[in-house]
């Protein structure tokens, strides 16, 4: 705003004038709209606020995520447990050692895995029912809907009876002595993993016999067909050979299927297929009794 200059000076009759009030004089106001007070002198493009919107949705996201992993157990503590050794990965250590390890050597080398496959007495029995329990959508009566209960279900379908869990299982066959680490099975076999969900619920690999199938087939190069419940009623896929064990896919070609879903728990470990998980077989023998009470 302006001020009106003040004015002095004597009047006709000779008397002093005083100095006038000062009276403030408005401004002209500028042409154009109005803006709101402290308003920037140019809009904000949209790109703009847009993209630092995005960068806020994005810093809030990262920091629920930071948070989650934290609570979940990741970064893992020092000093915490390893996976237990893969029996596969024994097998291939025992290869150079004298005169002990010859034995394992023959079953952990297969040049030419469609001559080793074998079929024992039961096993085109095992492998009919498993194809034909993968398809029902519910579980026979009197067995459990989970992994334990559907291989019990196929085996006692073909003829040799069969209930207990993962863990009874493991140990009949370890009583009968019909463990076996080959990594061609006999189609008809048990087949055991570990550590294939959390069971404990430690955020730990500590998680012994979580996972139970029955071998249905094995392919000439040495890929062992496995039926088994999971998720779902399925035939799944698994390659213990030593250039196979840890593959996926190569191409079009399956190996190994997954196993375990991928967690942030499970921190700088990443065993999630079959061939990792993997622990042994077992020759479901007629003559044992497989029915834990």
């Amino acid at each position: 705003m302006g001020v009106r200059r003040e004015r002095t000076g004597v009047r006709r009759d000779g008397t002093e004038r005083g100095p006038r009030p000062v009276v403030p004089v408005a401004a002209t106001p500028p042409s154009g709209p109005r803006r709101p007070p402290n308003s920037p002198t140019s809009p904000v493009p949209s790109a703009v606020v847009s993209t630092r919107r995005w960068q806020a949705i994005a810093a809030v996201g990262w920091a629920v995520a930071a948070a989650l992993a934290v609570r979940s157990g990741w970064p893992r503590p020092a000093g915490s447990p390893t996976p237990p050794p893969n029996p596969a990965v024994i097998a291939r250590e025992e290869l150079s050692e004298d005169g002990a390890g010859e034995e394992r050597e023959d079953l952990a080398r297969v040049d030419d895995p469609g001559s080793t496959i074998q079929l024992g007495e039961f096993s085109l029995d095992v492998a009919a029912a498993a194809r034909a329990l993968v398809r029902r959508s519910r579980p026979p009566s009197g067995f459990r809907d989970d992994c334990s209960g559907f291989v019990s279900a196929v085996y006692t379908a073909a003829g040799i009876p069969m209930d207990g869990s993962v863990a009874q299982l493991y140990a009949v066959a370890e009583h009968a002595g019909v463990l076996h680490h080959n990594p061609v099975p006999t189609v008809g076999d048990l087949a055991f993993f570990d550590n294939t969900h959390d069971r404990n619920g430690n955020r730990r690999w500590d998680d012994l016999r979580t996972h139970i199938a029955a071998v249905v087939d094995v392919e000439p190069d040495g890929t062992v067909v496995l039926a088994h419940k999971g998720s779902e009623r399925a035939l799944i896929q698994m390659n213990l050979l030593p250039d196979r064990i840890a593959v996926h896919e190569d191409g079009d070609r399956l190996y190994n299927s997954f196993l375990r879903r991928k967690s942030l728990a499970d921190g700088r470990w990443e065993l999630n297929l079959t061939g990792e998980l993997w622990s042994g077989f077992a020759h479901v023998a007629p003559e044992v009794d497989w029915v834990v009470p």
